[in-house]
């Protein structure tokens, strides 16, 4: 029965898999195993390269010190657009959205600028006042200015880092392009119409669309970061010429430090930064798409209960372990394919670890199967004699130490020879099952071991017991197997019947398993020529030399 239960716990095992596969997918509690792998897979993709043409001016310390406390004129960004006139776009990732307080006309100005320059595009990201959710971009004369506007809200993972950006958004409807979505399209042309600004509405939700994966790299950056006062004051225009300018704070204390997978130190990314990444990877067709969970979901449960059934099936027990580890890098090995050549992410690291949880649930099920078949009579599934004869050693030496007594019975099936003879060698070994099914049955309490000893002679080993309880327990199981009614024509009792023979002792010193085994041996024999079917203690002889002593004593005093 235990046998047929494994074997058909074995044939589902698969299934099983694949439906914990799915269910841990779907709920993504093991999320950032694929977050680490997408980490060293992006840290060390071998096709990233640098962008040429894509140039990050920043507000860093050295441009702060050279021209001033933060924020700066507007005339400093009208001027810096001026002499960015060739650029084929420019990313402002500057939020202007109040008003000059000390010089209202800058506004203008600033405004003017940017028109001329006919390329800008500005930030649009969700912010919270007071309970509500606004929609934050540039002042009107600004915004009405510019080329186009674009969305800089950015996706955290759980570990709170930046991996995913959404490529359209806005409140109440996704209505802006990303921030780099918008300079790709100003760079080539494709300008689309500026949505009017969202008033405030209660209730009203950042909605999110078109997800996609930042392609991050620990290389060469894919732009070059140049200090936005040598940009303004020292730098050639002609060096910006046909190029992609992003602008924005890269200075510790006034930049929207982001942490991401490459992020040095722990110290986060400017957020301009990640933006150019982004622009990298929408100009060069490198941009990553995550799977829709739902076909993950499937083409995990997929995979892993067709790997689990053929490796099962294929592989022997040496082997198993191997090929799972193999199956399990195959599909990390195909997920960082599909990642870095047709920039489709897919995970893949709960579908590998749990082909090598499978691999050695089913290696060590495998080798304790094997253990206890070397320790178990293959007929009638007792222990054999070689698992009996080391937990009796063990067990003697115990007691001996422990000075506490344990007892041995052997029990023998009367004519079994008869039996055989008469109904068969089949009959026979079925009869060995029943009287060991009625070992099971009898002795099941803790320390009560038994065992087929070779035959049809079987033992068993009580742990800790005495001679009362051994002979108890042996005529209670000998009370059980003639309620059985076993036929058996050839004996005198017409039913399958057992001699029992039982032995209790101390292990002393000087005593040996093989004198306890020859002991109750002895006392087995002694039933058999007491007429069978019945129990025998083993009577240990008086010892000579001291009756000898006695009768001599004796015969002093008469």
């Amino acid at each position: 029965m235990r046998s047929f239960q494994i074997s058909r716990y074995s044939r589902a095992a698969p299934l099983l898999l694949a439906l914990l596969g799915l269910l841990l997918i779907a709920s993504q509690l093991l999320g950032r195993l694929d977050f680490w792998w997408y980490d060293i897979l992006t840290r060390n993709n071998p096709f990233h390269g640098p962008e040429q043409n894509l140039i990050v001016i920043a507000v860093d310390e050295k441009s702060l010190s050279e021209l001033g406390r933060w924020p700066w004129p507007r005339a400093f960004h009208a001027q810096l657009l001026d002499k960015l006139g060739g650029a084929r776009a420019i990313g402002f990732d500057i939020a202007i959205a109040e008003p000059s307080r000390d010089h209202p006309e800058a506004d203008g100005y600033l405004a003017n600028a940017i028109r001329r320059n006919g390329k800008v595009v500005g930030p649009v990201f969700p912010e919270l006042r007071s309970g509500q959710l606004l929609e934050t971009r540039p002042l009107p004369v600004i915004a009405g200015a510019m080329a186009g506007l674009g969305h800089t809200d950015y996706e955290r993972d759980e570990d709170g880092a930046i991996r995913r950006v959404y490529l359209r958004a806005g409140l109440g409807a996704p209505r802006y392009p990303s921030f780099a979505a918008a300079i790709r399209d100003v760079a080539s042309g494709q300008r689309g119409a500026i949505p009017p600004a969202q008033p405030p509405r209660p209730g009203q939700a950042w909605l999110r669309r078109d997800l996609a994966m930042v392609p991050f790299s620990s290389g060469a950056q894919p732009f070059h970061l140049i200090s936005y006062s040598d940009a303004l004051n020292r730098l050639p225009a002609a060096l910006f010429d046909d190029s992609i300018v992003l602008i924005g704070v890269t200075a510790n204390g006034l930049g929207n430090q982001q942490p991401t997978p490459v992020s040095v130190n722990n110290a986060g990314m400017p957020g301009v930064e990640i933006d150019a990444y982004m622009v990298h990877g929408l100009l060069n067709h490198q941009l990553m798409r995550p799977m829709p969970l739902w076909r993950e979901c499937l083409l995990g449960a997929l995979l892993l209960g067709l790997f689990d059934w053929l490796l099962s099936r294929r592989l022997r027990a040496p082997k198993l372990l191997a090929g799972y580890a193999l199956a399990a890098g195959a599909v990390l090995l195909s997920s960082a394919a599909l990642l870095y050549f047709a920039s489709l992410w897919v995970g893949g690291s709960v579908v590998a670890m749990l082909l090598l949880l499978s691999g050695t649930l089913r290696y060590v099920s495998g080798q304790a199967r094997l253990f206890s078949l070397a320790f178990t009579d293959g007929l009638t599934r007792l222990h054999n004699r070689r698992h009996f004869d080391e937990a009796f050693n063990h067990a003697f030496e115990q007691y001996r130490q422990k000075q506490k007594s344990l007892a041995l019975i052997i029990l023998d099936i009367d004519h079994f020879k008869k039996y055989n003879d008469h109904y068969g060698h089949y009959a026979g070994d079925e009869v060995l099952r029943k009287v060991a099914r009625a070992l099971r049955n009898c002795f099941n309490q803790k320390g009560q071991l038994t065992a087929r000893l070779g035959g049809e002679e079987f033992g068993v080993l009580i742990t800790p017991g005495n001679a009362q309880q051994a002979m108890t327990a042996a005529e209670r199981f000998l009370s059980h197997l003639s309620a059985m009614e076993l036929p058996h024509s050839a004996s005198p009792l017409g039913k399958v019947s057992c001699s029992i023979g039982v032995c209790a002792c101390i292990p002393g010193p000087a005593d040996s398993t093989r004198a306890l085994f020859e002991h109750t041996d002895q006392a087995l024999y002694e039933a058999k020529r007491g007429g069978r079917n019945r129990v025998n203690l083993y009577q240990a002889p008086p010892d000579v030399s001291a009756q000898k002593s006695a009768d001599d004593a004796s015969a002093l005093q008469d």
